[in-house]
């Protein structure tokens, strides 16, 4: 795990490599190391997981044409390494990223479709016709940020990496507020700096000294190589391990197998343990696995409807393993969010990224540089409660609404018998999804920024297009849709910031491409039936959480921004202070008198905990 960093086709000063390395020194402590020729450099603060006596960054082939940093984990190195000792390349140690050159020169730009694990490259091939390639795995769980800076490219894993690498200054992009205000976050291929952009999931880019050309993924997800497992376990085929039989004990094998491969490290190993299903069952199958888990847990100061302590005290002790707790201070908070908001580098709305931070700050402290999470669960399977709504909506092109099987919601809406009641079902849809509803956003703007909102694609507009792509059922067009673009720009992006600021990789199990490609294939009444959601994950987890946190409720891991942000509380003092005279309000983009009368209104006792929340995060982001 690493922070990466690099240019190509420009002439940059020597010292801008060094400037971007320092930049992003937090996510990779342990060595500083780069390499540079004539008009590119590579970069790599490196952050010692697997081997940490080999694997040193870059990576260069035998003769030095062939140059790669990279950020991630990659799960299946042993197999590739066996792979590749059959075509008589030998791999010294057993670093995982040590097998990503001699595989690029096996098999060519296709070698990632044989990687298994999360990962963003970075390959400068001096065969030929110079060429920079970058890769970013199949859910973009890792970041990588690049720019067209003249006639070359730069990119790094952070926003401040990538502007200490850029020849003129970064500047807010005014169509990001859109994109936020709308999305909670800024979605994959954006970015909250004119002119800089984010790969997306499974997204690859070639720039050749001349032009940048950037490669969508194919879909479905391609195969990954064989991967090691452990003695009795099925596997081992080129195509990789079979798909699993789509029951709940199909799946319970597969996360029992994918926990098994990504702990593979000596270094002891931290779990979240929300006191929810998902990280639970990642608790047990960890526990089963290893001796040196420990489960980590953040509550808040007083008393909440949200506090989880105690389902989580129970999912670590069914597990075996020990839980930390730690607690955040109502007076910690005008510390603590200022430093949320930078690690992050770009806003995120949801309150629960300050909940992330202390917890991944605890995790660090402790001594962990491995931390397992539960992040993609509810979007792979189905666990949010606005599925079921969604579900529940009469569809235009239904003969009989109340028949679940007279269906025929193939999401592209232009051939619907009435397409406003489409979109206004999806409207509905992406209000959920957004800071707050789009006609109280429209009030909250300037008219000059609606306009110049509304003069190209705006932010809406490209959701609806993205939410209205063909799909078997409804319910699969609204988990591909998280999939691909919620959940990489929100959780995912929030999960390698903030863990990787406190030195620590975070590991999404329910991220692998095999979970994703069986979720895919798993028929829709498994995943949702009405009220229940979830359901094939709750009967494979069933053996492996107690009973008390199989009968509770769903509850997001959250942070309580409502019970803080009263008058008169620190919060709510902090949040003034924030908006008394934002920066917003005088670029044109929000209505002062619009952001005052929320303050008014929540004062008097209407809740816009989550708006305030989300408006002083986005002004607190302002460069």
């Amino acid at each position: 795990m690493c922070r990466i960093h690099g240019y190509f086709g420009a002439d940059l000063a020597p010292t801008a490599l060094d400037a971007a390395r320092d930049a992003q020194l937090a996510g990779g402590p342990d060595q500083q190391h780069s390499v540079r020729g004539d008009r590119w450099g590579l970069g790599c603060n490196r952050l010692a997981i697997q081997d940490p006596a080999h694997g040193r960054q870059p990576f260069t082939n035998t003769d030095g044409s062939v140059h790669a940093v990279f950020n991630g984990e990659i799960y299946n190195f042993r197999a590739i390494r066996e792979e590749l000792a059959a075509h008589g390349v030998r791999v010294a140690g057993d670093s995982d990223g040590s097998v990503l050159v001699p595989y690029y020169e096996l098999h060519g730009d296709r070698f990632t479709d044989r990687l298994d694990g999360m990962y963003a490259i970075a390959l400068v091939d001096l065969r030929g016709a110079p060429r920079l390639k970058l890769w970013c795995d199949p859910l973009a769980v890792k970041s990588l940020y690049y720019a067209a800076d003249g006639p070359g490219v730069v990119f790094a894993s952070e926003p401040a990496g990538l502007t200490a690498l850029r020849s003129t200054p970064s500047a807010l992009d005014p169509l990001a507020v859109d994109h936020y205000l709308n999305w909670q976050c800024l979605p994959p291929g954006s970015s909250w700096l004119a002119g800089v952009s984010t790969l997306g999931p499974g997204e690859g880019l070639v720039h050749d000294g001349e032009r940048l050309t950037v490669r969508r993924p194919p879909v479905p997800l391609p195969p990954v190589a064989p991967r090691a497992e452990p003695a009795g376990s099925v596997g081992g085929v080129p195509g990789g391990p079979p798909d699993a039989e789509h029951t709940p004990e199909g799946l319970r094998a597969l996360l029992t197998r994918e926990v098994e491969q990504m702990s593979l490290q000596t270094a002891p190993v931290a779990v979240q343990v929300s006191g929810g299903l998902d990280s639970a069952v990642l608790a047990t199958l960890l526990a089963r696995r290893r001796p040196d888990v420990t489960g980590f847990h953040v509550t808040h100061e007083g008393s909440h409807a949200t506090d989880e302590e105690s389902y989580a005290r129970e999912a670590a002790a069914h597990a075996g393993i020990p839980l930390e707790v730690v607690e955040i201070r109502e007076a910690e908070l005008p510390e603590l969010i200022p430093a949320m908001v930078a690690a992050l580098g770009t806003p995120n709305a949801t309150p629960h990224a300050l909940s992330a931070y202390v917890l991944f700050r605890e995790i660090h402290r402790s001594g962990f540089r491995v931390c397992f999470t539960g992040d993609g669960a509810d979007e792979q399977f189905g666990g949010y409660r606005r599925y079921s709504t969604a579900l529940a909506a009469p569809d235009p092109d239904r003969t009989d609404p109340t028949d679940p099987t007279d269906r025929t919601d193939r999401a592209d809406p232009a051939g619907r018998t009435d397409r406003r009641a489409w979109t206004a079902w999806a409207d509905r849809y992406l209000d959920r999804l957004s800071l707050l509803p789009y006609d109280a956003y429209r009030r909250l703007c300037t008219p000059g920024f609606r306009a110049l909102a509304d003069s190209g694609a705006n932010s809406r507009e490209r959701a609806r297009r993205l939410l209205a792509r063909p799909a078997p059922s409804r319910l699969e067009q609204l988990l591909e849709f998280d999939r691909s673009y919620k959940l990489p720009g929100l959780n995912l992006r929030k999960l390698d910031q903030l863990a990787m600021a406190h030195a620590v990789e975070g590991r999404v199990p329910y991220c692998q491409p095999s979970v994703t490609r069986f979720a895919r294939g798993t028929p829709d009444a498994l995943k949702v039936a009405g009220s229940r959601r979830k359901g094939i994950l709750w009967d494979a987890g069933a053996p492996l959480i107690p009973r008390a946190v199989r009968d509770r409720p769903k509850q997001p891991f959250t942070f309580p921004v409502g019970a803080f942000l009263r008058p008169g509380g620190k919060l709510w003092d902090f949040v003034m202070d924030v908006l008394a005279r934002p920066r917003l309000c005088a670029a044109g983009i929000l209505d002062a008198e619009a952001v005052r009368a929320v303050l008014t209104e929540h004062a008097d006792g209407r809740d816009h905990a989550r708006l305030l929340w989300g408006l002083m995060v986005l002004e607190l982001s302002l460069p």
